[in-house]
Formats: C-alpha cells, sequence, structure tokens
C-alpha cells in the first residue's frame, strides 16, 4: 500500500509521493498508446503493401508505353532514352546466333520456346531477375511465318522504384511516430498539470483536515472541472464543520436535560434558536406520587432511591414514548412538557396518552410495594395546556430546559385537585386541554373547583379514549 505525506510550504499544503500522479498519466495514456502503436503499425504494412502495388501499376504503366515507343525498332538503330522514362536495356535475340549481343541467354530462350508452342501469343509480361536486379520484362515474337526466328525483349529494372517507395514510407512513418510521441508527451504534461497537479493537492487538503486543520484550503484560478471539484470539496468541507459545530453544541445543550431520541431530532436546529427563549404552545404535566411520605418514613436511604429511581425511569420511559421531555424531578413530583423542542400540533393528546399510560407502566412496581410492604400507591397527574416561556434556565454549570408561565401553575392546579378524587390514579386536565382532545377521549366534568389558592378552575377527570369505549361496547 503506497504512502503519502503532506508538506506545507509557503501556506501551499503539497503530497510528496514520487509516483502520485505521474501513475494517473500512466494508466491514462499507456493503454491506449500501445493500441494505437499496434494500429498504426498495422496500418502501416497495409498501406506500404498498396502503395507498393500501386508503384509497380505505375511502373508497368510507364514500361507499357516505353514499349509502344521501342517495339519494332532495327537492330542496327540505336534506341534513344526517351525523356523522362525509366532506363531500360532493349534486346533483339535471334535463335542460333553466332553474334554474342544477339544470342539468347536461358530466359530469353525459355521466351522462344513458349512464342514457337503459341502461335497466337502475341507478347509476355512478366517480372525477372536480371544481373541480380530485379526487372519488368516486355517481350515479342519476331517470325517469319509461323516460324519464331526471335525476339525483342525490353528490360526496366525495378529496384529503385521500390526502394524510394520504401523509403517514402519510411519518412513518413518516423513523421507520424514523431507527431503522435509529441502529441502523447503533450497530452500527459497537460493531464499531468491540470489534472494531476489539482488532485494532488486536494488529497493534501483532505489529508490536513483530517489532521483536524480546518483552515487548510487552496485556490485554483482556472475554471476546469478540477477546480470546480475543489472549490465544492472546501465548501462541503466548511459546512460540514459548521454543522459539526452546531451538532456539538446542540448536543452538549441537550444532554444536560433532554432525551438523548429528542435532542437527535432537534439537532438540526441553530442552537441559538434552541437556545433562546420563545413563546410556544405547549401541554404541562404534572405527575405525583400517592404515599410518597410512607417511602421515606418506612424504608432504608437506598431502597428509597431506587424505589424512585425505577418509579422515574418507568414515567420517563413512558413521556419520551409519547414525545415529550421530562423537565424537572421535584422529590416525588415529575414535569414534563409535550410540544418542544420538536414542535407538533397534537401535543396535548400526547400528554393525555402519556398520562393514561403511566398507571400500565408502573403496575409492577405497584404489586411489588404493596406485596412486600402492604401499601397502595399511586399517581395523581395534572395537565394543562397553554403558550408559555419556553427555554433554557441556569447557570454555565447546570441548566435546565423547562417553561415559565401560567400553564405551569394551573397543572400544579390540576394535580393538587386530584388528591379529592377518591382513585389511586387520576388524571385531571384543564379546561383548554379538554378543548384539544375532546374528540379524541372519554372525561367526567368535574364542574368548577376552587384550588387551594382561590383560583376557579374547571377540571375534567380523564376516564380513557373514546375509541377504547366503543371497541369495548361492540365486544
Amino acid at each position: 500500500m503506497q504512502s503519502y505525506q503532506v508538506e506545507r510550504k509557503k501556506g501551499v499544503f503539497r503530497l510528496s509521493s514520487p509516483l502520485f500522479g505521474r501513475g494517473l498519466c500512466i494508466r491514462l495514456f499507456a493503454l491506449p498508446m500501445v493500441v494505437f502503436t499496434f494500429g498504426v503499425a498495422v496500418s502501416s504494412v497495409f498501406a506500404f503493401r498498396n502503395i507498393e502495388l500501386e508503384s509497380e501499376r505505375a511502373a508497368h504503366e510507364r514500361v507499357a508505353m516505353l514499349w509502344q515507343a521501342v517495339a519494332g525498332s532495327p537492330k542496327s538503330a540505336s534506341v534513344a532514352q526517351p525523356k523522362g522514362t525509366l532506363p531500360f536495356t532493349f534486346r533483339h535475340v535471334a535463335q542460333k546466333s553466332t553474334d554474342p549481343e544477339s544470342q539468347a541467354d536461358a530466359y530469353e530462350t525459355q521466351l522462344i520456346a513458349s512464342f514457337t508452342t503459341s502461335v497466337t501469343l502475341p507478347r509476355i509480361d512478366g517480372t525477372v531477375s536480371r544481373n541480380g536486379e530485379p526487372c519488368y520484362v516486355i517481350a515479342a515474337p519476331v517470325r517469319r511465318g509461323n516460324v519464331v526466328e526471335g525476339l525483342e525483349a525490353l528490360y526496366v529494372p525495378i529496384g529503385d522504384t521500390k526502394a524510394r517507395t520504401m523509403a517514402a514510407l519510411w519518412t513518413s512513418f518516423k513523421l507520424l511516430g514523431l507527431m503522435i510521441c509529441l502529441g502523447e508527451a503533450i497530452l500527459v504534461f497537460l493531464t499531468y498539470m491540470l489534472v494531476a497537479v489539482p488532485l494532488r493537492r486536494l488529497l493534501a487538503i483532505s489529508q490536513a483536515l483530517r489532521r483536524g486543520e480546518w483552515g487548510a484550503r487552496f485556490t485554483l484560478n482556472s475554471r476546469d472541472e478540477p477546480a470546480a471539484l475543489a472549490r465544492s470539496f472546501q465548501d462541503t468541507t466548511q459546512w460540514l464543520r459548521e454543522q459539526i459545530v452546531k451538532e456539538e453544541k446542540l448536543r452538549a445543550m441537550f444532554q444536560q436535560f433532554v432525551p438523548a431520541s429528542v435532542a437527535a431530532k432537534a439537532l438540526g436546529k441553530n442552537p441559538e434558536t434552541v437556545l433562546a427563549g420563545t413563546r410556544h404552545a405547549v401541554t404541562v404535566m404534572i405527575i405525583n406520587i400517592r404515599n410518597f411520605r410512607m417511602l421515606v418514613d418506612n424504608l432504608p436511604p437506598e431502597q428509597t432511591v431506587s424505589a424512585l429511581n425505577e418509579y422515574f425511569s418507568e414515567i420517563n420511559r413512558v413521556i419520551v414514548a409519547n414525545k415529550g421531555v421530562v423537565s424537572k424531578y421535584l422529590g416525588d413530583t415529575v414535569m414534563a412538557m409535550f410540544g418542544m423542542p420538536v414542535p407538533h400540533k397534537d401535543h396535548a393528546l400526547h400528554a393525555v396518552s402519556a398520562a393514561l399510560a403511566i398507571p400500565r407502566a408502573l403496575a409492577d412496581l405497584y404489586v411489588n410495594m404493596e406485596d412486600k410492604h402492604g401499601w397502595e400507591l399511586g399517581v395523581g397527574i395534572g395537565i394543562a395546556s397553554g403558550e408559555p416561556i419556553v427555554g433554557h434556565f441556569g447557570s454555565s454549570e447546570h441548566m435546565e430546559y423547562s417553561v415559565l408561565g401560567d400553564v405551569v401553575l394551573h397543572a400544579h392546579r390540576m394535580e393538587d385537585l386530584t388528591k379529592s378524587v377518591p382513585e389511586e390514579d387520576t388524571i385531571l386536565i384543564s379546561e383548554e386541554t379538554y378543548r384539544k382532545v375532546m374528540s379524541e377521549i372519554h372525561v367526567y366534568d368535574l364542574g368548577e373547583k376552587q384550588t387551594a389558592d382561590g383560583h376557579t378552575v374547571h377540571p375534567y377527570v380523564v376516564q380513557g379514549f373514546r375509541s377504547e369505549a366503543r371497541s369495548s361496547l361492540a365486544a
């Protein structure tokens, strides 16, 4: 596995890896270069063959024109080299000639034999090696009647033609190869400068950010895709950093007084918004243990604390499950609220749902206390709705997320009135709360009541959900 080292020189982060960037260029161009070179080689072979055939065809045409110019020349005449033609040798050959210049060689003897055999054959075209050099030959018989007395032969060397063709092709191939290498070099250089170098710097910045250097940044003057990627990377990093700071601040705050599930839902908010006090519609619940004095007077301190913790744990679980927040523990009393810090319009119904679930959640604790000590415990629950001030209260060492307003006093009044109802578990709700949930729950109207502090209130005893009552009647 390749290791990278990030260096910072003059405020610029650089990645010190000898192969980084170069390896990218090699991977980008090595295989295309091999394929392209192979394609050029194969194309060159076919091109050479086509050029060679075309050169031979052109040479044959020129030889045919030359033959028309020299054929039939008398033996004694001097055959001059026509202007612009290939060098040639024109021979008059006679059978059984005593003149050395007119005597037929082996190849010419075969030609004479061919003409003798085929009396209608006008001429023979072909290629032959003469004096170690390839030549194109045209031969025609000299006849007297049906007797072949000799032949005329035109020999044109074609070795120079092939050599010139090969030289021209090789020169073209070298020029093409030079252009390919130059183009590849330019592409590699541009890829390295425009892609590899920005990527190296981007990786160096990511390594610096990983070490916690959140101020690490770099700029590219170009407006191409790597520059856009760099800007997006840095913007995203900055945004993530802001989100992390925001979440850390919120988490540190909420862990002091808010359940983890509720805190997680509120982490998407601006911390200043959550910390600032606001007026908001909420429902406040006050829960009090009946016969709490018996616990304190008859149980050892450790058992009292254990029983209260079990009691608080069950109540907290029910409240959180119904989207509420436990705000305070006051001895034998618990204060909770619904509707903040995560607002929801059904906060009153959630509070009533939690209140109805609490006695069921405490059933095991009731049975345990009755079996061990013979005590009949219960809870009195008061619920009120309103728009108090919601925020955090306290010092930097300890804060509470709570509410401040008449709705808290109203909930306490409801809870205090539960003591006048002869039931173990009693839930009283205020008139405003009842208006919000009247279509969902079944209540008993207590009418107007006078509280201990002289206020007149109108409480309702919660007896259950209307849907449960309809199900019971249907059964």
